[in-house]
């Protein structure tokens, strides 16, 4: 990990817990949890079927519904306004019921997810709550603890640990400072969270990092335990994040990106040692795949002001700087060969494996307007199937533009003058693109990511 910041003084080791089944660290504590509430259930012989509330920023409530959902447990999620859509949906396809709490709210308040979680818990029978910061069972994390020491082979100077609940850092920090003294434990948190400094005041709780920071300092945390507190920007945290991503195949969350960001931070404050290498390991506790409208979204990046200097001239270079001016114009495209509705299916075949084309635009005779398109793969795969014969129309069995059609999506209009950046855009949902003139009267070429492709090679852009 420490080329990623170009770190000499410090070998970054990084302990992947977003490689667990459902992508987080949360899978050891639920694990553990279902195990011992499947045993105190069938202790009871109890025959009801039994809810879980699980007050959580997300990724705990996806490690219960994924593990629990064999067991037909009813799981309640109660999570604050900033949570990810992308783990809403995978929390409503698990088939969890969800509650949304605000982000600043404090702990006491009736809307907090814990004075939710108990209310529901008090009307509701054969109910149970999962609160990891009342969690007296230690097991999860002294198995994490002890996976460290041993693939260190503890020789550990420094752990970076995101903190939300305070619960990992303090059981898994105490276990290792028992057999490493001279251990230095380094909470993470985001830049308006107040846990290292105790206090609210004048601070914001919207931030855009998930998984940790908090409004309050949470009963389950052991200050003792955290030696230094770092704090991370959200640019710093999704920057950091992608860059794992594209330089490290590390496919990580933004609290990740946020560990890794603090981490690297403290390793340019670390002096070159003669004798001693600094080893510090962080722990990677999210998985990008529960950001994919966030962190991996390109637009959303930079719609939200997100990434760093090293990430926004990067983005801006493959997204549009790369194309300089250029246009459809240039890519120099042949004229279209185009085909008639009325043209049958053996004339069409003919065409595109003659001209190796994959495409062919469909022109109404009437008025020479751009009307469909036949694909070669697709008449290929109607003739296998018997759908249509050789001597079909091409009419029967176009992709047509025509609003009516049920084959069809919408239509963008791509001309001479479209600018290659938007025709890329164009490209990540589509094939190909029929050039036609502004007012979709004449078809002019067809292009495809190939053109574009063989454009920026020519003039070295790529």
């Amino acid at each position: 990990m420490s080329t990623v910041a170009h770190i000499t003084t410090v070998q970054l080791l990084a302990k992947l817990e977003f490689t667990n089944p459902t992508g987080s660290g949360k899978d050891r504590v639920a694990k553990q949890w279902l195990k011992d509430l499947q045993q105190r259930i069938q202790g009871q012989q109890n025959t009801h079927r039994t809810t879980v509330i699980v007050p959580t920023t997300g990724n705990l409530a996806i490690s219960v519904a994924t593990l629990a959902a064999r067991q037909n447990y009813r799981v309640v999620t109660i999570v604050p306004e900033r949570t990810s859509n992308d783990r809403i949906v995978m929390l409503k396809a698990l088939g969890a019921e969800i509650v949304r709490t605000p982000n600043d709210v404090r702990p006491e308040a009736p809307e907090s997810a814990s004075s939710v979680a108990r209310r529901l818990a008090e009307q509701w029978t054969h109910c149970v709550v999962l609160d990891e910061t009342q969690l007296q069972d230690t097991a999860a994390y002294d198995q994490l603890a002890e996976e460290i020491l041993q693939q260190t082979e503890m020789s550990l100077d420094a752990l970076f640990v995101g903190v939300e609940s305070g619960a990992t850092i303090s059981r898994v920090g105490r276990y290792l400072k028992q057999k490493i003294p001279h251990l230095k434990i380094f909470g993470i948190e985001p830049s308006d969270s107040i846990m290292s400094s105790g206090t609210s005041a004048g601070t914001r709780s919207d931030w855009r990092i998930e998984d940790i920071g908090n409004t309050h300092v949470p009963s389950s945390l052991d200050m003792s335990v955290v030696d230094e507190w770092i704090k991370v920007s959200d640019k710093e945290a999704f920057s950091m994040a992608r860059r794992l991503i594209r330089d490290q195949g590390v496919v990580c969350g933004p609290s990740s990106g946020a560990v890794v960001a603090a981490a690297t931070r403290h390793a340019n404050t670390i002096s070159q040692h003669t004798t001693h290498e600094y080893r510090s390991v962080v722990l990677l506790n999210d998985t990008a795949r529960n950001y994919t409208s966030t962190l991996l979204s390109d637009d959303w990046l930079l719609e939200n002001d997100l990434a760093d200097e090293v990430v926004l001239r990067e983005l801006e270079y493959l997204l549009r700087d790369r194309y300089r001016a250029a246009s459809v114009e240039d890519l120099q495209l042949p004229a279209a060969v185009t085909i008639a509705p009325s043209a049958v299916v053996s004339h069409a075949l003919d065409l595109m494996l003659e001209r190796e084309y994959s495409q062919l635009p469909v022109i109404s005779p009437r008025n020479k307007k751009l009307v469909g398109y036949v694909s070669l793969a697709s008449l290929q795969a109607h003739l296998d199937q018997g759908t249509i014969q050789l001597n079909n129309t091409v009419e029967s069995c176009m992709y047509a533009f025509n609003k009516g059609s049920s084959t069809v999506a919408k239509y963008q209009t791509i001309t001479p003058d479209t600018h290659l950046a938007d025709l890329a855009k164009f490209f990540e949902k589509n094939a190909f693109a029929v050039v036609t003139d502004s007012h979709r009267k004449w078809c002019l070429g067809v292009a495809t990511k190939y053109d574009l492709i063989s454009f920026l090679h020519r003039r070295q852009f790529l």
